[in-house]
């Protein structure tokens, strides 16, 4: 297997309370930049229309788009599709205030033609979607993530331990609220894809999850299932797996750039969440789900140090003496 790191020895968790406050602070920050910029949603939930035209001529798509934000379709999408030959054009355009909504499709086609002749074009398709049919869509959407989430938690509950499936979910409900910062910071617009792209992101973000916690299991298990310096132990681990982690991550994340530079508007808000996600999903696989068994341990640690001190407490011949003087033995 090819290896970018010859025998790495990286301290990942000497330093973890302190990738443990970073990553606080970002879903602050993140949070923060959500609730007071809010995020911008597309018409699957805000409701609007889109229509699909065939340009007799090639189409000048900068045009298109001034000639429909004249007519008041401010934020209106427009974009090429299938083969350049083809001549096609997909456009998108938000709710407007005071028009008639079923009517607002027609009234684009309307637009265009009157722009550039009854000729220029021909109409593939159009359609309207209601603002009732976009709750219901965001309705659905949260719905998926918080379930492929729970489905998470439930998979590597059985493959693993419960701590185990928790530090992974705690793992993605970071990487969903910085991605989702982030991209609300940059105004990008939510739709359907973008929905994909948050789901996509969960499963690759567990996958290499998983990968690191099965090292950490194996070297575990090669101790007798007992790990006397977990820290350690899990640095051992992630250092076996770094090269393999670096390399998907890395490869992935360079097709997700050239997505996010070639794909053009309807591909950039999905490709921002990919290049996005897949840094800090990389990031938490390291800095924040290992991290969190640790402290697990810790938290188990001291509660039965804390049985064991109050088992001698009640046993030490003073608290022996005390019940002989209240009657009790």
């Amino acid at each position: 297997m090819l290896q970018l790191f010859h025998d790495p020895k990286i301290d990942f968790m000497g330093k973890r309370r302190m990738w443990v406050a970073v990553s606080l602070s970002l879903i602050v920050i993140s949070l923060a930049v959500v609730f007071s910029r809010g995020i911008r949603m597309g018409i699957e939930f805000e409701g609007g229309a889109e229509v699909q035209l065939q340009y007799a001529q090639a189409p000048d798509v900068p045009v298109v788009r001034t000639q429909l934000e004249k007519a008041g379709y401010a934020g209106a999408v427009v974009t090429t599709i299938g083969k350049a030959e083809d001549h096609e054009i997909y456009v998108r355009v938000p709710l407007v205030a005071g028009a008639k909504d079923e009517d607002m499709a027609p009234s684009v086609i309307r637009t265009l033609k009157a722009a550039e002749g009854e000729s220029a074009f021909t109409v593939r398709s159009q359609a309207y979607i209601g603002p009732t049919v976009g709750r219901e869509l965001i309705k659905k959407a949260l719905a998926a993530v918080l379930g492929s989430m729970g489905g998470m938690l439930v998979y590597i509950w059985i493959r693993f331990e419960f701590q185990w499936g928790l530090a992974a979910v705690v793992a993605l409900v970071h990487d969903t609220i910085i991605t989702l910062g982030l991209f609300s910071a940059f105004g990008f617009e939510m739709s359907l894809p973008v929905v994909a792209a948050f789901l996509t992101l969960v499963g690759y973000s567990v996958n290499d999850t998983v990968v690191i916690f099965d090292r950490i299991r194996e070297n575990l298990r090669s101790k007798g299932g007992t790990a006397g310096n977990l820290p350690d132990l899990i640095n051992v681990s992630m250092n076996q797996t770094l090269s393999r982690t670096m390399l998907t991550s890395l490869l992935t994340w360079i097709v997700c750039v050239f997505l996010f530079i070639l794909g053009g508007p309807a591909l950039r808000d999905f490709s921002f969440v990919m290049v996005v996600g897949i840094i800090v999903g990389t990031y938490s696989s390291i800095y924040i789900a290992s991290p969190i068994l640790v402290v697990w341990q810790e938290w188990l640690g001291a509660r039965a140090k804390a049985k064991v001190v109050e088992s001698g407490l009640a046993t030490s011949p003073k608290a022996t003496a005390k019940k002989v003087r209240a009657g009790k033995a």
